[in-house]
């Protein structure tokens, strides 16, 4: 698989996509799939709903959807670990750039990456500071992640 697609292994620049300029590190084809289900959660969800929600986007996942979200709060982490976990098809949006040389940090990172299952994006230039993602940069990702999701129902 890395032989037959070495461009889902490293960084792409200028990936338009909703009218939006990414950086990307994966299958940008995932950004043409027919059903695109953005994944938010509100944080005040109970233990209980989550795992509700988490099932029903693992069932539209398993049924052809591409789950997309910037991975912010415990339930959007709950349900992408919960599809990555079965290998289900993912688009997640990330605060932080892309280097030239960067690739998908760890191995089972690299090999969803690989397989052309994962799409990692980054609207905004990479940077070396360790800063805590700002309110404002959270509701830009899922303002984002809705555009992505709208223009595959269209």
């Amino acid at each position: 698989m890395r032989r037959e697609h070495p461009q889902y292994l490293r960084v792409q620049r200028n990936v338009v996509a909703a009218g939006i300029t990414f950086s990307a590190i994966g299958n940008v084809q995932l950004l043409k799939h027919p059903e695109l289900k953005q994944v938010q959660l509100s944080r005040r969800l109970t233990e209980q709903e989550v795992e509700r929600v988490v099932q029903s986007f693992l069932a539209a996942a398993r049924n052809g959807a591409v789950l997309v979200s910037p991975k912010i709060s415990s339930g959007e982490k709950a349900v992408l670990n919960a599809a990555f976990a079965e290998g289900l098809p993912l688009i997640v949006l990330q605060e932080n750039g892309f280097t030239d040389l960067d690739k998908p940090k760890g191995a089972k990172l690299m090999e969803a990456c690989a397989e052309g299952r994962l799409l990692l994006l980054a609207p905004w230039a990479h940077h070396n500071e360790r800063t805590t993602i700002t309110r404002q940069q959270c509701l830009a990702l899922n303002n984002m992640a809705r555009k992505l999701c709208e223009v595959g129902e269209s």
